[in-house]
């Protein structure tokens, strides 16, 4: 008993020891190099553990709040070991103990007491039926891909996303997900299977990981669309048969995704709504902001972005008026379609390619918004605009040597995607029956996306920042012609 409780102490004090150091210069440094820290655009002013909830004796869950300069501070998730050689930590999801652990909180719909709050586990009612066919503990393994949430793969059938920007309040992911795989509402998604969730006295829970089915795929639609177009060298392969059947099917999945979106429901959080006048003037709002961050980015940012579109860049300060004034006719009249939930960052990299369809994952919305905003009821138009931009990417970063067909690869895929959406959602109540208003309603929601992926693109990537920036100048000059 004795040594039971000096092996405690001894733990606790090493624990202590390793969670000081995370304020050290050293974390820090390791803290801004992550794919999944947000605040690299900030001034860090430094860091300061949130809550250190063990999971078993396999590790724990660390969320650590960091503060910046000017802006408001956020939280992150580190899953944390001791390393067996020193008092330091490692990355616990190396640990084939810690992941066995944290799959058994869902399927125990366990609550463990921890910090100020507990660890609970919920598990979907498909999973607990699938769970007696299974055998215990399942193998896993951490897939090690660049993004910004991290990845468990447990025995090829399982998925389990932990979120390291895990926010009080509804996760949109989890929502979405579970509403479009209930009920057979919607096939090409995963299937719900449960949730770890923070919870702690007085506040809204924290969803701090995901299960779901795992999906065997190729690729994402990303990765094959590059790969098609890298292995085009003449001028009519350019536009395959073969690849706009599959653009075609592309636009069938994320019609039917709005379709099902749009059914009927008891959920208020599901039931579609009206474009109200309040609505209206507080999107505009929004969309001027935007404009101006974009504008203000510009100015600051502009000596140092690439030589060849400096003066696209002065061309563009100029025209906010113009662009604000495309904003405007959202307030002209009434906007006669309806408001529903939507994916809310929607492009080729969240799409998986399984060789014969499609399979849409990652529905936590841009992760720039705060959370209640990425669940409010949009245009689906939105979600189409988001891909509209994801074909125009996808032709610059593959076709950079062959800037004469750009364009026509990127007009003639939107033509084939647009035209295979509108078909199949044909008398939707969120499509207006006027086509004018829709086509107006289309090109503010591409409008507002390449604002957003301009500022993006400025923060994280200035050398991209000339694909969205030239998508503006193209539909202000298409639109201005028409």
């Amino acid at each position: 008993m004795a040594n039971a409780a000096q092996n405690h102490d001894e733990q606790t004090a090493k624990w202590a020891e390793a969670l000081a150091a995370l304020n050290g210069a050293e974390f820090i440094e390791y803290l801004r190099g992550c794919r999944w820290f947000g605040g690299k655009a900030q001034t860090l002013r430094g860091v300061q553990i949130m809550e250190s909830l063990s999971v078993r004796d396999a590790g724990r869950m660390i969320l650590l709040q960091a503060d910046y300069d000017g802006a408001s501070s956020e939280a992150y998730l580190l899953p944390m070991r001791l390393a067996e050689e020193d008092a330091g930590l490692v990355d616990a999801l190396e640990d084939g103990h810690f992941r066995a652990a944290l799959l058994e909180i869902i399927v125990g719909e366990q609550r463990l007491c921890c910090g100020s709050g507990e660890l609970v586990g919920i598990c979907g009612e498909v999973f607990k039926t699938q769970l007696k066919e299974m055998t215990q503990p399942l193998p896993s393994q951490v897939l090690k891909v660049e993004q910004s949430n991290s990845s468990i793969l447990y025995d090829e059938r399982f998925f389990l996303k932990l979120y390291r920007w895990p926010e009080l309040g509804v996760n949109p992911d989890v929502e979405l997900l579970r509403f479009l795989s209930g009920e057979g509402r919607f096939g090409n998604v995963p299937g719900y299977c449960g949730v770890i969730e923070y919870r702690a006295p007085g506040a809204e829970p924290r969803v701090l990981g995901l299960l779901v089915t795992n999906v065997p795929n190729e690729c994402t639609a990303w990765t094959s669309t590059l790969h098609s177009l890298a292995h085009k060298h003449e001028a009519d392969e350019i536009m395959g048969g073969s690849d706009l059947e599959r653009v075609r099917l592309l636009g069938v999945r994320t019609a039917q995704m709005h379709l099902a979106l749009a059914a009927e429901t008891e959920d208020a959080d599901f039931v579609p709504e009206a474009f109200t006048a309040a609505y209206r003037v507080a999107l505009c709002r929004s969309m001027a902001e935007g404009i101006r961050n974009m504008m203000q980015l510009l100015e600051q940012k502009a000596h140092a972005l690439p030589d060849g579109i400096r003066d696209e860049v002065v061309d563009l300060l100029r025209r906010e008026p113009e662009i604000l004034q495309r904003y405007s006719r959202l307030m002209d009249g009434q906007v006669n379609a309806m408001r529903i939930r939507i994916h809310g960052d929607y492009h080729l990299g969240q799409v998986l390619d399984t060789g014969d369809d499609f399979i849409i994952i990652d529905f936590e919305g841009e992760p720039a918004r705060p959370l209640n905003e990425r669940r409010i009821k949009h245009s689906p138009l939105r979600d189409v605009a988001g891909m509209l931009r994801s074909f125009d990417y996808a032709a610059h970063t593959a076709m950079a040597q062959r800037t004469s067909r750009l364009e026509e690869w990127t007009e003639g895929v939107s033509r084939e995607f647009l035209n295979a959406y509108l078909t199949t959602a044909e008398g939707a109540s969120f499509l207006p029956g006027n086509g004018e208003e829709l086509r107006m309603l289309l090109e503010v929601c591409l409008l507002e996306k390449a604002v957003y992926e301009v500022c993006y693109e400025l923060n994280n990537r200035p050398d991209w920042a000339a694909i969205p920036l030239r998508g503006i100048l193209r539909i202000l000059e298409r639109s201005g012609a028409q």
